[in-house]
């Protein structure tokens, strides 16, 4: 595999390194390059998170014969075997709010035929900013920048303006943002197609421009759609920072995709995410492309206590004083509230499994969960903190100096 494309894989998986998706991308180019002993280590990674997933298993399988590790392999292959006879016919099902889209055709490649199409999911969301807990100056932010302009077009057009570039989520990870890009899906009643790094991405000269190419084209067929770009510094980096020609390519494919010279992005939405918005291309944030920005911090109180209800909702609970919890947790993002009550609930379930009865969740096992979960948003502002200081080039980064001074971060 190219190393520029392996280096662009492994730096998106430290920002989620229980990825399935992205996990099995890159042991599947490992094998295709003949890794096998690397391949087979991220095939059991997989495995680990997923110990039935099929593809996976004949991953692992492939890989364990090429290295000579026969035994290991006959192993994933009976429980491979195990699971396909298990599984039964498919029966009916009703029509999911995802359905899977084709883009390119097979492709002729060296005389023989590759298979070269590109696949996205386009959803139809269901979920609205009435949905998002607190945040109400984040909602605020993104009615004034981005849903008051779409849903007043006379007023628009009387000022003869049009609503067109992109928006810009940025902030700690686990705080929500491609939950909120899914609501702007929903309040403006578009399709939702949500983009990752594994689906642009390829070890072929070209081809990572042409399936960006083809992203975007199914995107305009599924008009009004919103395309949401998740981790975008990992497709559009700084290209003074790029040392492979292949990876700047495509961020110039993604600055012509924008401007959309040979193409219409009427009622495309075009909406991107990150942990890192100080990597991203600048030319990226010129007018016409991402040039509208919204941070997304830590939910505040109200957010805390609607995350907190929602991860215990449905569970066997007590007298639980949520306002005590959300009191306790501040700069807790989203992912830590939800660890928080993962850990309230172990060990809820150890007490019942000593007392031999269902004992509910009380205030106190929240409580005693405290001290095992830190909040994960320190690290990144200590890091966005210099940013914020040394490099608020044009105001760009206002909002999160006004939030470090004001939670005295």
């Amino acid at each position: 595999m190219n190393d520029s494309v392996l280096n662009a894989l492994l730096a998106a998986l430290k920002a989620n390194e229980n990825d399935i998706d992205l996990l099995l991308h890159i042991a599947d180019h490992l094998s295709k390059q003949s890794v096998a002993e690397e391949a087979l280590s991220y095939y059991q990674r997989v495995l680990t998170l997923s110990p039935g997933h099929i593809e996976a298993l004949q991953g692992a399988a492939s890989s364990a014969r090429n290295c000579d590790k026969a035994e290991l392999a006959d192993g994933y292959q009976n429980v491979l075997n195990s699971l396909q006879a298990k599984t039964p016919a498919m029966a009916p099902q009703e029509e999911s709010p995802v359905k899977r889209v084709r883009g390119a055709q097979l492709k002729v490649v060296d005389g023989g035929l590759r298979d070269n199409e590109t696949w996205i999911d386009v959803e139809d969301s269901s979920v609205y900013l009435d949905d998002v807990g607190g945040m109400e100056e984040v909602k605020r932010l993104l009615n004034l920048s981005f849903l008051a302009p779409l849903k007043n077009p006379e007023i628009m057009k009387a000022y003869g303006k049009s609503v067109s570039g992109g928006l810009l989520l940025y902030g700690p990870p686990g705080c929500g943002k491609t939950f909120i890009a899914r609501a702007l899906a929903g309040e403006l009643g578009a399709k939702f197609i949500s983009v990752g790094l594994h689906d642009i991405l390829d070890m072929y000269v070209g081809e990572s421009e042409r399936k960006l190419h083809e992203l975007f084209e199914s995107a305009r067929r599924h008009t009004p759609a919103v395309l949401f770009f998740d981790e975008l510094d990992a497709i559009g980096q700084k290209r003074s920072q790029l040392r492979n020609s292949g990876t700047r390519s495509l961020v110039n494919q993604l600055l012509s995709e924008m401007d959309s010279l040979n193409s219409d992005n009427t009622d495309l939405f075009i909406l991107a995410a990150t942990n890192h918005p100080w990597d991203i291309d600048s030319a990226l944030r010129r007018p016409g492309r991402f040039d509208r920005t919204v941070p997304v911090f830590p939910p505040d109180h109200p957010g805390r206590e609607a995350i907190l209800n929602n991860h215990l909702k449905n569970k066997p609970t007590g007298s639980i004083d949520i306002q005590t919890i959300a009191d306790k947790t501040e700069k807790f993002s989203g992912a830590d509230l939800c660890y928080l009550c993962d850990v309230a609930i172990e060990n809820a379930i150890e007490k019942s499994m000593n007392s031999g009865n269902i004992e509910p969740l009380q205030t106190d096992d929240l409580v005693t969960a405290l001290p095992q979960v830190k909040p994960s948003t320190l690290s990144w502002f200590e890091t966005a903190r210099n940013f914020a200081m040394f490099a608020n080039e044009g105001g760009t980064y206002d909002a999160l100096l006004d939030y470090i001074r004001k939670h005295k971060l």
